[in-house]
């Protein structure tokens, strides 16, 4: 379980990786000294690294939080019993794709087929067993 409440902010992105052009933040207590917490950060630290066979449950309390974690899926609920997760139509497959290759130290294509690792065409990452 990981729960934030605070501030939450949007600053300019800075790797072109948002479709808005700004990333979300968590705005921490030291921010005038260390800077807002991007959400590419939020996503390395916490999101990316985790198992597969791990669930987290991730309570953000702050505005621009529905986007914060980067993650592909969306919750809005509608008070009806169709409620679901959707997947968000501007999740940026190249994040994930990036992040996986920092976590494997890939940095082409080549170097992947090469590791016997492979990118689908959905962006997932996978080793030849």
């Amino acid at each position: 379980f990981c729960h934030y409440s605070g501030h939450g902010g949007k600053i300019r992105d800075n790797n072109n990786d948002e479709s808005d052009g700004y990333d979300e933040t968590l705005v921490p207590l030291d921010h005038y000294a260390s800077g807002q917490i991007r959400d590419d950060d939020v996503y390395d630290a916490l999101v990316g690294p985790m198992p597969s066979n791990v669930t987290l449950t991730c309570l953000m309390d702050c505005c621009h939080s529905g986007t914060v974690l980067d993650l592909p899926y969306k919750f809005k609920p509608d008070n009806t019993a169709t409620d679901k997760m959707v997947l968000d139509p501007k999740f940026n497959d190249a994040k994930l794709v990036s992040f996986a290759r920092k976590l494997f130290g890939l940095s082409t294509e080549t170097e992947m087929k090469r590791n016997d690792t492979f990118v689908d065409k959905e962006g997932k990452l996978w080793r030849k067993a």
